[in-house]
């Protein structure tokens, strides 16, 4: 099964990259391990970016940022 990616990320035309979650098919946004390879992968894409300012991490769930991790990961 391929995971579909649960951030996106957008660098507007001020040099503030904007990395927006919101996990596919979820009420809320919940922690999965396989997010780490996804933010790591973000991550080493703006290191590479000399003119980046700054970094904002938002939620596209209307009513949660981040509920925690997926329970059933343990």
């Amino acid at each position: 099964m391929e995971m579909t990616s649960a951030f996106t990320l957008n660098v507007r035309l001020d040099n503030i990259a904007v990395i927006t979650i919101d996990v596919p098919g979820e009420k809320m946004n919940t922690l999965k391990a396989e997010f780490a390879s996804q933010v790591r992968a973000i991550i080493k894409q703006l290191r590479e970016n000399k003119e980046l300012r700054g970094v904002v991490f938002v939620s596209a769930k209307p009513d949660n940022f981040i509920a925690g991790a997926d329970i059933n990961m343990i």
